[in-house]
């Protein structure tokens, strides 16, 4: 098959490894396949570091209609069999772009609620693809809720990792001066509202003033840093809160905490738990879409209700305070990725559901 993604995201997160891993993975089962992404941006840095081939694209504004005439061209001559269209973006543009080309396939990629009921979003999600990749079963049953799709338009293949067994050894307190007998918890991802990051501070005032020697290690950047930072020094606990920016090192950082966090207000399948799961680290995670389909209760994480600081902080507190659990939880983590979660799982289904869908409509696959 020939294969192109579009995903013009000018940031590097969970869509973006995605792409990068489907893209690597699909090319080594033989089939050839381009990246288009931002020029210049992280994800086209990354395809090109995967020995993938590259389409400069930078879409702009949602109505770069103007855009439409340069990418039918494109994906015209390249031939291509299948186009995947990760951000909303994308599949209002380039997914149209690729219908007129005459594409065999043309599919979007959601792995976030990020699909809502308005007229544009019906407009391009059922005239410009053909189908929807999703990666859980809470998100299709979110938008089978809508009433625009069949049965059969929304795909839920699960994300998988590569698992990494000889993950670096380190010492948390002393890389980043804290205090000894502390509890280390480390959070990670981008520094948006969806994140939580927020309800993490709060969790860290409540430590404060129950005396608990928590500390917290937030890893990623992002536009709310400086907003969440004043926020912690209000409430008088920057001590306990260390933002560490952007770093390559960060499974080392998870294998080391004590626990991991995940305060999101909304994920699918992140990638940062099932990472911080693959290196045996205990994680309490919020209870948003696919969270559940991932960690099972009680056995491989420990899962609280969203938006709610005290359920957080509650949940760290019960899985710090029964360390038999936390142990069992730990041994079970990577169990559950391994059974369930890994890179090559994903990258068989998503192949297999490609040729099954060109074969329904027709099309022979070589």
């Amino acid at each position: 098959m020939r294969i192109l993604f579009v995903n013009t995201y000018k940031d590097w997160g969970g869509d973006e490894k995605w792409t990068i891993n489907i893209g690597k993975g699909l090319k080594a089962k033989g089939h050839f396949v381009v990246i288009g992404s931002r020029p210049g941006h992280e994800t086209e840095n990354r395809a090109l570091e995967a020995g993938l081939e590259i389409f400069p694209l930078d879409i702009g504004p949602d109505i770069a209609f103007w855009k439409i005439p340069e990418i039918k061209s494109y994906i015209k001559k390249q031939k291509f069999d299948v186009v995947v269209c990760v951000q909303n973006r994308d599949i209002k543009i380039a997914a149209l772009a690729a219908k007129l080309a005459g594409t065999k396939l043309v599919l979007g990629r959601q792995a976030l609620d990020a699909m809502k009921q308005r007229p544009y979003h019906k407009l391009a999600f059922t005239k410009f693809v053909d189908g929807i990749i999703t990666n859980t079963q809470a998100l299709k049953n979110l938008y089978m809720s809508y009433g625009w799709f069949k049965d059969n338009f929304i795909h839920p293949v699960h994300d998988g990792m590569e698992i990494h067994e000889n993950v670096a050894d380190i010492d948390l307190r002393a890389m980043f001066d804290l205090p000894q007998d502390s509890a280390v918890l480390v959070g990670a991802g981008r520094i948006v509202h969806q994140k939580g990051y927020d309800l993490l501070i709060e969790v860290a005032k409540m430590a404060k003033e129950r005396e608990l020697n928590w500390r917290f290690i937030i890893v990623g950047e992002g536009q709310l840093e400086d907003e969440l930072k004043q926020k912690a020094s209000d409430l008088g606990v920057q001590e306990f809160i260390k933002f560490i920016g952007f770093r390559k090192d960060v499974m080392p950082i998870m294998k080391a905490a004590d626990l991991f966090v995940l305060s999101s207000r909304s994920e699918s399948m992140t990638n940062v738990l099932r990472e911080a799961m693959s290196v045996e680290t205990a994680c309490v995670a919020t209870d948003v879409y696919g969270i559940s389909e991932l960690i099972e209760e009680g056995i491989s994480g420990h899962i609280v209700p969203p938006e709610s600081a005290e359920k957080i902080f509650d949940g760290i507190k019960y899985v710090l305070d029964n360390p038999e659990l936390k142990a069992q939880i730990e041994k079970n983590s990577l169990k559950r990725i391994k059974a369930a979660f890994t890179m090559q799982r994903m990258i068989d289904e998503i192949e297999a559901l490609l040729i099954r869908l060109l074969q329904e409509k027709g099309h022979t696959v070589s």
